[in-house]
């Protein structure tokens, strides 16, 4: 759950005053590959600095490369597949969506190349680890034997380990199918390794990560991938990060309809004192997006900040319908006759939770 204390919390009549300065976030463009052959995860050699790198080449275009946060692929739903009978790659019955090993008509066909390293250099052969899964279900990578077999290279289904990697020969060249067995939004995070003829260590590449959208999206990550397509950073795209710096975290900015990359206040709740049955009471006034259909908004009501439990408040006092959102007030069941001091929040609740990252296993 994603919580923010509103700056109107207090006691009655307290309020926090805060000077804004506009600012605005650029929006990076992006590189979709829907139906391109491009070798995903290409070992490039920079000889100046001494240093491995994973790109991806669109070898459709020429080999144009693209740094992992310049590019998306798509998985599209009709490579939604249903799982037979006796597979290592789960359960008969389950689906699974399949980026294939072989060219199909409308898919990005992916796969992993060496091809731009150069000749004696490094001796063979090199080495793909998986080292990481932001995403809503698992990840792997097999590639299908001639008499039917399956040998698989990475599977995150019992956590990440030494034994998730794929090796590629300098200069070599290769295809596999790339599973995920739920549709989302992925950021899959690889490294490269190798070690130079002479050396008796290794080279080693940062930890890339590659985004994989496999469709249909989910209405936060649809929302997350049109505001930052590529990103990769979690202090920009986490449910639970501030990149325009308006402490509004990115699944208020969501709920609310606001846009997460310009400072504003739009997406904070007002505190207000409302009239009901002669009594007064404390509320809450937010905005609610009609698109924003997995967000869960709630206002808590308490005596005390460090109160063990926070009431929900449930008692609608006014809900006014907008083209593309809704404004409600919820407000307290307690009454300023009641109580002295009075604290709120509002809450936001993603259904599912934003993707969490399977960190490898020691």
């Amino acid at each position: 759950m994603l919580r923010r204390r509103q700056f109107q919390n207090g006691s009655y009549g307290g309020l926090l005053l805060v000077g804004l300065m506009l600012t605005t976030i650029a929006r990076a463009t992006c590189y979709y590959f829907t139906q391109e052959h491009v070798d995903l995860l290409s070992v490039q050699w920079n000889a100046a600095t001494s240093t491995l790198s994973l790109m991806a080449s669109d070898d459709d275009h020429g080999g144009t490369l693209y740094a992992s946060n310049q590019c998306v692929v798509l998985c599209p739903e009709s490579m939604k597949f249903t799982l037979p009978a006796d597979t290592p790659l789960g359960n008969e019955g389950d689906p699974v969506w399949i980026l294939p090993q072989n060219p199909y008509a409308g898919v990005p066909y992916v796969g992993v190349s060496a091809e731009q390293m150069p000749a004696g250099v490094f001796n063979d052969p090199l080495t793909i680890w998986l080292t990481g899964l932001e995403g809503p279900g698992q990840f792997l990578v097999w590639q299908a034997g001639g008499l039917g077999g399956f040998d698989v290279v990475m599977d995150t289904r019992d956590g990440i380990s030494a034994s998730d990697y794929l090796t590629i020969p300098v200069g070599g060249h290769a295809h596999y199918n790339w599973g995920f067995t739920t549709s989302g939004l992925y950021r899959v995070y690889f490294q490269a390794e190798g070690r130079r003829i002479g050396h008796t260590t290794n080279t080693v590449s940062l930890e890339t990560p590659f985004t994989f959208h496999v469709l249909p999206l989910r209405s936060f990550e649809m929302w997350t991938a049109t505001n930052w397509p590529c990103e990769c950073a979690t202090n920009i795209i986490a449910p639970g990060a501030d990149p325009d710096g308006d402490n509004a975290a990115n699944a208020f900015e969501y709920a609310a309809g606001t846009d997460p990359n310009e400072f504003s206040t739009n997406a904070w709740s007002v505190f207000s004192f409302v009239n009901t049955n002669g009594q007064t009471y404390g509320a809450l006034t937010f905005d609610r997006s009609k698109s924003a259909t997995d967000a869960t908004c709630e206002v808590v009501g308490a005596s005390s900040l460090t109160a063990p439990n926070w009431m929900t408040l449930t008692n609608l006092h006014r809900l006014v319908d907008k083209d593309t959102h809704e404004v409600l007030t919820i407000r307290d069941r307690v009454s300023t006759d009641e109580a002295t001091n009075r604290f709120y929040q509002l809450r936001v609740r993603l259904n599912p939770m934003g993707a969490m990252r399977s960190q490898p296993n020691n």
